[in-house]
């Protein structure tokens, strides 16, 4: 888990007991947004991020290699510049009139989609 520039307190006492205590199993790392996008250059795998704009169903790309999840903020989601640092952005259809889903609600849902094709549950 990465977590890039000013950002909660994965330690804060409502964050570990969202996390089930996972939290310790799984380190995060903190770096600024310059970093990060320096380290990106690097990567060789996808790096997938939901995103009003993107157009291609989440079921329907392959998650093949290494692949990182990126999410934004509850309230203004992610910068137009980490956006476009992304290999992919994918959409979760909605029904009805909402247009997003709650940011722990679409992390679960990418995170599983996610595990379900590279692990083949």
């Amino acid at each position: 888990m990465v977590l890039i520039g000013d950002t909660t307190d994965p330690f804060a006492v409502e964050a570990v007991r969202a996390t089930m205590g996972s939290i310790f199993y799984v380190p995060p790392v903190r770096m600024s947004r310059a970093d990060f996008l320096k380290w990106r250059d690097k990567w060789t795998g996808s790096l997938i991020r939901t995103h009003l704009k993107g157009t291609i169903d989440y079921r329907k790309i392959e998650y093949k290699g290494p692949v990182m999840l990126l999410m934004g903020t509850e309230q203004s989601g992610l910068p137009d510049e980490m956006a476009e640092a992304c290999s992919q952005l994918v959409r979760i259809p909605q029904a009805g009139k909402a247009d997003s889903l709650n940011l722990a609600v679409a992390t679960a849902v990418m995170l599983f989609e996610i595990k379900r094709e590279t692990l083949e549950l």
